[in-house]
């Protein structure tokens, strides 16, 4: 009798590596308070990476000061701490400074989950979120999503809408954040509405519970101060004119090219765990 034994097939877990993101300009006072929340995620390894817009309230040596007083308390599961310093003063523009992030890693696929210097993130937050994020199927984003009758939205005035998480090849199809848009409002919803033009789907928490994170709240004096053009924009007006645009990428980014932005600013790791 002849009995064919047929291979076990193996399973291999990729693990991907999730990339915090978190840009800063002259907000020392909101990332001291959140910066412990930054590395104490817990369940996946992830990298912090911290993008100083050159702010002009000692935020390095605060940096460096809270990493050496919090060296006990870091996360077990966070590999590096990474720097990223803009050598010129420019007024901020945050979708600039987060594909100024983006370029540095160009090179290999991880998982960018961007978040803000005001934004308190539950110690499972990356370990939840990043697990629902795939490669040319989905992407995350902290609101609740447009219909035919109304604009996105924030899920509550504290939760923050700008939080979202994608995989690092999705990020560059598209690439990144319209880097013309200069006032305050609508990039991030711009560029949810192309990566869904490539065929995402967007996932979104069912409420503020479940997405593990919520902001400082504060006012329009302090959001818009260091902006390059310090106004909010007109909703109906951007709407309109994210809805209308069919293509999903850009031409014109500048930072998000690593030949570009390794030229205006610099980048090191402040903290490794060699474990």
């Amino acid at each position: 009798m002849n009995i064919q034994i047929k291979p076990v097939q193996q399973f291999y877990y990729l693990v991907m590596m999730i990339r915090l993101i978190v840009t800063v300009k002259n907000r020392l006072s909101h990332f001291l308070q959140t910066f412990p929340f930054m590395i104490s995620q817990y369940g996946e390894k992830y990298e912090l990476v911290i993008v100083n817009y050159y702010s002009n309230d000692n935020l390095e040596e605060e940096l460096s000061k809270e990493i050496e007083k919090r060296q006990e308390t870091l996360s077990p599961y966070l590999n590096k701490i990474i720097y990223i310093k803009l050598l010129e003063d420019l007024k901020f523009n945050l979708k600039k400074a987060r594909n100024l992030a983006a370029s540095y890693f160009d090179n290999e696929e991880s998982i960018f989950a961007f978040s803000d210097a005001d934004v308190f993130l539950g110690m499972t937050y990356l370990d939840y979120w990043s697990k629902k994020v795939n490669k040319n199927k989905t992407f995350v984003a902290t609101r609740i999503q447009d219909t035919r009758a109304s604009y996105p939205h924030r899920i509550k005035p504290e939760i923050n809408a700008g939080n979202f998480l994608v995989n690092s090849k999705d990020f560059f199809k598209i690439q990144g954040h319209d880097e013309n848009m200069s006032k305050y409002g609508g990039g991030d919803d711009d560029l949810f509405h192309r990566l869904k033009l490539t065929g995402l789907r967007e996932i979104n928490p069912y409420d503020e519970k479940e997405s593990m994170q919520y902001s400082i709240i504060h006012g329009d004096e302090l959001r818009l101060k260091d902006l390059e053009i310090p106004e909010r924009v007109k909703k109906e007006e951007t709407f309109e004119k994210i809805y209308a645009n069919k293509a999903y990428c850009l031409k014109h980014n500048n930072f998000i090219r690593k030949g570009y932005s390794s030229n205006i600013s610099t980048m090191e790791v402040l903290y490794e765990n060699n474990t």
